[in-house]
């Protein structure tokens, strides 16, 4: 299987429109429809744009494994739900948080009013990995970072400039792993 295959999968699980999907990447329908049929190769901007806007990973995109993401969606309220990352294999129901997200700083792969589960039995911080932190009693999810210094970001462009440095004071509270969203 290949990327355009597991994109067109990706999309038909979420039950979007090569219309809606590509306008939400930034790109051209035909650009989208040559991808699915095999006829052009994904570029970088659809890749990580798939992660970011609809969840899919990345990773899961270049497995050569055929396995399908795995997208709940509800009918009537138009949930859907997305695979973010593996849950910890000791995770447990009562390891399991449902996090709703109050700000738009994570935008656009959390937006306000989504619900994140999080495991909280994976606190093992992974380079680039979203996790939810508790800073000043505060409860917020944040991109972690290890360069020069280890800090946590936001996805947010306009609020890139808002990173703090990882110190004692700044408690993970586990890695985000599912997203649910209502459309």
């Amino acid at each position: 299987m290949n990327y355009g295959d597991k994109i067109r999968i990706a999309r038909e699980k979420l039950n979007v429109t090569q219309k809606f999907m590509s306008e939400s990447l930034g790109i051209s329908q035909s650009y989208l429809s040559a991808i699915e049929s095999g006829k052009m190769q994904a570029n970088a901007k659809v890749i990580f744009g798939l992660e970011k806007v609809f969840g899919v990973k990345a990773g899961w995109l270049a497995e050569k494994s055929e396995n399908e993401p795995f997208f709940v969606r509800e009918k009537e309220n138009r949930y859907y739900a997305s695979f973010i990352g593996e849950i910890g294999s000791s995770a447990e129901v009562g390891e399991l948080l449902l996090f709703k997200v109050a700000s738009d700083n994570m935008e656009p792969l959390f937006l306000a009013g989504d619900e994140v589960l999080v495991d909280v039995s994976d606190k093992l911080l992974k380079n680039y990995e979203v996790y939810l932190f508790e800073i000043e009693s505060e409860r917020v999810l944040k991109r972690f970072v290890s360069s020069e210094f280890m800090r946590l970001t936001n996805d947010k462009p306009s609020q890139k400039n808002n990173d703090i440095i990882l110190d004692s004071s700044v408690k993970c509270l586990g890695r985000a792993v599912w997203l649910i969203r209502k459309l």
